[in-house]
C-alpha cells in the first residue's frame, strides 16, 4: 500500500528473507537477551525473583521511606529551560551522588511542582534494572559509570518517560559544596545503621534518633547502606533531605545559585509549605542481589505510570502507556543505538531492548511494526530518522510495538 507521503509499506512475507531476516530476529530477541544475561552471569548469577514476601516487604519498606520527619556540584549536563507539560514549569534536576569508581550510590530527583510551587522528590534506588540503550539491561545506577551523566540522563529520561533538565554528578567534593552553605543539619535517623567488617564485628554508625551532621560528613550519611537493604536506607535519604530544605527555607540566601536550574528547582520547591513537597519512592520490586552490583529491583510499570502522571506537571505524561520500541543495530557502528534512541527520545517512546540484529549489512533502516494500530507510531519513527522504509510483519511480539533495524542509510542528527 501508499501512504499520503509516498511511503512504501512492505509486509514480511513478500520481501526478501535473504535480504531482511527480521522474523527471525525479533522471535529471538528474548532468548539473545537472555544469552547476554548468562553472559555477565558475575553480576547476576544469583538473580531470584522475591516472591509475594518480598512484595509485602516492599509495602512495609516503603511505608518506612515516606516515614515522616518533625563550589556546587558539577553540572554533568544542563538542557533547555523547557519540560514536558505547561511551558512554565521549572525543569526536574537530578542529584546523582558518584563513588569513586564512577557508579551512582544515590539518585533523588527534585521535581517542581505546576507553575513553579512545591513539588515532589523522587528517590530512585541505585539498583533499579532498566534498558541502557546499546549496553542492554544494567542497573539505572550502573549507566553514570559507564556513560557519564549524559548516558544517565538519557536511561532516566527513558525509564520516566519525561524531560529532565540539569544533571549533576556529585563527587564527595561537589556533595558537601552542595550543602555547605546549609551549615550542619541536625537529621532524624529512622532506624539503626549496622555495618559488619572483615572479622564479623558489627559496628553502629547511627543509632535511630535526631543526629547532627555537617556537610562534610553527608556524602559518608547518605551513601552508607548498613545491613538492611537499600530501600530502607531511602528513608535515610528522605530525613536529610528534608532537614536540607528546611533550612533552605529558614535561610534562604544558603540555596545553590549554580546552576541555574538547579536554583530554579530549589525556590520552586521552597515556594510552598512543607507540606506542598512530598516524596516518593520510584516504584520497585526487589529481584535479588549481585555480588557486583548489590541488590537489584525491577520496575513496577504501572504504578511508575500513575506516580509520574500524578507529580509531573503539564499533560500527565505518564499517565499512558508509551509505544514500546526495539532497536536493533545492523552496521556495526560502536554506540549506533544510543544515537538512535536520543533521536527518537521527543516523540515519548520507550526504548525496552537494544541489540544487535542477526546480521550488520543492513543497507536499509527497516521501521518493523506488528499491529495496524501501530502503523502511525512508526511513520512517525521513520519520520524522526529520516530514513529508511516502513515493515509490516505477521509475527507479532508481545514486549514491543515497533522494531528499528538501523541500517546505513541513517545518518545521525
Amino acid at each position: 500500500m501508499t501512504l499520503q507521503d509516498d511511503t512504501t509499506v512492505a509486509e514480511a512475507p513478500d520481501l526478501d528473507v535473504d535480504a531482511i531476516h527480521l522474523p527471525d530476529v525479533t522471535r529471538r530477541t528474548e532468548i539473545r537477551r537472555q544469552r547476554a544475561e548468562r553472559r555477565r552471569s558475575r553480576r547476576i548469577r544469583n538473580l531470584r525473583y522475591a516472591g509475594a514476601a518480598l512484595v509485602a516487604l516492599l509495602i512495609v519498606v516503603l511505608g518506612v521511606a515516606l516515614w515522616p520527619s518533625s563550589k556546587p556540584g558539577r553540572v554533568s549536563t544542563a538542557k533547555g529551560a523547557s519540560t514536558q507539560g505547561a511551558a512554565a514549569a521549572v525543569p526536574p534536576v537530578l542529584l546523582a551522588q558518584q563513588d569513586s569508581t564512577g557508579k551512582a550510590v544515590s539518585l533523588t530527583l527534585l521535581v517542581p511542582g505546576a507553575k513553579g510551587k512545591g513539588g515532589a522528590l523522587i528517590l530512585i534506588p541505585p539498583g533499579t534494572m532498566t534498558e541502557v540503550a546499546s549496553l542492554g539491561l544494567e542497573p539505572v545506577g550502573t549507566s553514570l559509570a559507564l556513560g557519564g551523566a549524559q548516558r544517565l540522563d538519557a536511561t532516566m529520561e527513558n525509564l520516566l518517560g519525561v524531560t529532565i533538565g540539569d544533571v549533576l554528578a556529585l563527587d564527595d567534593a561537589a556533595l558537601t559544596g552542595l550543602v555547605q552553605a546549609a551549615g550542619p543539619l541536625t537529621v532524624r535517623v529512622p532506624e539503626r545503621v549496622e555495618q559488619v567488617d572483615a572479622t564479623g564485628r558489627v559496628n553502629v554508625l547511627y543509632e535511630p534518633g535526631p543526629h547532627r551532621v555537617p556537610a562534610q560528613d553527608a556524602p559518608a550519611f547518605l551513601a552508607a547502606k548498613g545491613q538492611s537493604n537499600d530501600l530502607a536506607r531511602l528513608a535515610r535519604h528522605q530525613a536529610y533531605w528534608d532537614a536540607w530544605l528546611a533550612r533552605l527555607r529558614d535561610q534562604r540566601s544558603a540555596v545553590p545559585q549554580q546552576p541555574p536550574g538547579l536554583a530554579k528547582a530549589v525556590n520552586a520547591l521552597l515556594s510552598g509549605g512543607p507540606d506542598d513537597v512530598v516524596t516518593r519512592v520510584l516504584p520497585v520490586q526487589a529481584l535479588g542481589a549481585s555480588g557486583e552490583d548489590g541488590e537489584l529491583y525491577q520496575v513496577q510499570a504501572d504504578e511508575l505510570r500513575r506516580m509520574v502522571g500524578s507529580l509531573f506537571p503539564g499533560p500527565r505524561p505518564g499517565a499512558s502507556v508509551r509505544p514500546r520500541l526495539q532497536i536493533l543495530n545492523g552496521t556495526g557502528a560502536v554506540g549506533l543505538a544510543q544515537q538512535v534512541s536520543d533521536q527518537l527520545r521527543p516523540l515519548g517512546v520507550e526504548v525496552k531492548l537494544t541489540g544487535n540484529a542477526g546480521r550488520l549489512d543492513y543497507t536499509e533502516t527497516q521501521v518493523v511494526f506488528y499491529r495496524r494500530s501501530d502503523e502511525a507510531v512508526a511513520q512517525r519513527v521513520q519520520k524522526a530518522l529520516g530514513a529508511g522504509r516502513l515493515v509490516l510483519s505477521r509475527n507479532p511480539l508481545d514486549v514491543v510495538d515497533v522494531t528499528v533495524i538501523v541500517g546505513r542509510d541513517y545518518k545521525p542528527q
